[in-house]
């Protein structure tokens, strides 16, 4: 029997908001393999949502996103595990690459506000990518080396 009138209604409200809240955890999920969120509370500050609403997002979307105490929310299996795509890292690390090159930024802070990715996301990809990224300390995250120190910090201007 089809519903019509006020019932009829509220069928369609509730199955817009249940798609609505799908949508909403599928690209909390996109974010999470991008490794722009890795935290709950990254998660929040960078969709607008509040805390509970992004955890119960990542508990029914099965996220492993980290609690304030550092522990997934739901978890860790290898069907639930941050699904990196190759490219996608890589187009990454260029970008991160070019950014330090170019001097538009070289410390893991400013790479992290510059890219819009949190700290940690920058500092792995700094490593992996042997990109001489400065800590708060002024330390190079990896070794400088022929290869991957720029022509600007040979520079007298650099210090």
């Amino acid at each position: 029997m089809k519903r019509s009138g006020f019932m009829g209604t509220l069928d369609n409200f509730a199955n817009a908001s249940n798609e609505r809240r799908e949508q909403n955890i599928m690209r909390l999920r996109a974010a999470f393999n991008d490794e722009k969120y890795n935290t709950l509370i990254q998660a929040a500050k960078g969709t607008g949502y509040t805390l509970t609403t992004v955890k119960k997002w990542a508990i029914d979307g099965n996220i492993p996103l980290l609690d304030e105490n550092n522990q997934p929310v739901v978890p860790l299996t290898a069907d639930n595990q941050r699904q990196i795509n190759p490219k996608t890292r890589i187009a990454h690390l260029n970008k991160l690459s070019e950014v330090y090159n170019k001097r538009e930024a070289i410390t893991i802070a400013a790479c992290a506000k510059l890219l819009g990715y949190p700290e940690e996301t920058i500092q792995a990809w700094a490593i992996d990518g042997e990109v001489p990224l400065f800590t708060k300390n002024n330390e190079p995250i990896v070794p400088l080396t022929d290869w991957n120190t720029p022509y600007w910090m040979e520079s007298d201007d650099f210090l």
